[in-house]
């Protein structure tokens, strides 16, 4: 080796240790920003599965503010995913987007008995930046994955509804229930390793709300409401769910 080159060898190596400490640093500060659009999108979720016929307006309007608490967070992380960043970093950012894309898609469907699309994921995520200088891309793979989360809140919002005497919401979040299981056992499962998993929770959240409604409209059916069971067993298996145990 030349003395050249061993001058050299020092601040190659300078440079290197530099790349790492500033990969390393952006790849924390991404994780630490994505918890938070995870953590805010949860609480966004648990707001939203508090909606009745009464409350409405009130609590989609503090939706709202929810939801600029969460861009106001992605306005931090969108400028660490422009470029080739966004997908050598994309599965730090992953857990949060996912979150909150089941945010959103309960969000939409409260309001308006509907999916959202991909292309409206995306024109919200990007409402922080009125010029579109920075954009956050939102990849299918994503919108798939946390579309299926929003299972686990329809059940609940659902048997909510039962409990509080409306039967008519939660036998539409039935129907819409069945059309999104419908589209999902379509897809590949080698499309990404948890889908299998996903259309499994998803079926199984299916089968819940499906058995509530058959109870409580048999209750409507059997008894007057004087003598009607103030409250439903939910947790008894559907007639399907037993059948598959044999």
């Amino acid at each position: 080796m030349t003395t050249k080159a061993v001058g050299l060898a020092p601040e190659l190596f300078t440079r290197i240790r530099d790349s790492m400490d500033a990969h390393q640093d952006c790849r924390e500060r991404i994780n630490k920003l994505s918890r938070d659009i995870t953590q805010q999108s949860k609480k966004l979720i648990f707001h939203l599965l508090r909606v009745s016929p009464t409350n409405r307006a009130a609590i989609f309007q503090e939706a709202e503010r929810k939801h600029a608490d969460i861009l106001r967070a992605v306005a931090q992380i969108a400028p660490e995913l422009q470029g080739s960043n966004r997908w050598r970093y994309g599965s730090t950012f992953t857990g949060g987007l996912q979150e909150y894309i089941e945010a959103l898609a309960l969000w939409v469907f409260l309001a308006e008995q509907r999916l959202i699309t991909l292309a409206e994921v995306e024109s919200r995520l990007n409402e922080f930046s009125k010029a579109q200088i920075v954009h956050i891309p939102v990849g299918p793979i994503d919108y798939v994955l946390g579309v299926s989360d929003v299972a686990g809140e329809l059940m609940r919002y659902a048997i909510n509804s039962l409990a509080c005497g409306n039967a008519d919401e939660a036998n539409a979040v039935g129907v819409f229930f069945q059309q999104l299981y419908s589209a999902f056992v379509e897809f590949n499962p080698r499309l990404h390793p948890q889908m299998t998993k996903k259309v499994q929770v998803m079926r199984d959240s299916l089968l819940k709300v499906e058995n509530a409604c058959y109870q409580s409209q048999l209750q409507v059916s059997e008894f007057p409401a004087s003598r009607r069971p103030p409250v439903l067993d939910l947790d008894q298996p559907s007639a399907e769910a037993r059948s598959d145990e044999f």
